[in-house]
C-alpha cells in the first residue's frame, strides 16, 4: 500500500495536469473570440437601456 505522501504526490500531479488542460482550453477560447472580432472596432459598453431591468 502506498504511503500518504505518495498518494498526495499523485493527487498534486493529477491536479497540475488538469490545471494545464484548463489553461489550454481558456487560451483556445480567448483566441477564438478575439480572432473573430479582429476586424471590428470596440466602441465601449453599449448604451444603457432604462426600460431593461435585469431583475424583472
Amino acid at each position: 500500500m502506498a504511503g500518504p505522501e505518495t498518494e498526495l504526490a499523485r493527487e498534486v500531479q493529477r491536479l497540475r495536469t488538469e490545471i494545464q488542460q484548463l489553461r489550454e482550453i481558456v487560451n483556445a477560447l480567448f483566441n477564438a473570440v478575439f480572432e473573430d472580432n479582429e476586424d471590428e472596432e470596440w466602441e465601449g459598453a453599449p448604451d444603457r437601456d432604462d426600460k431593461f431591468h435585469l431583475y424583472n
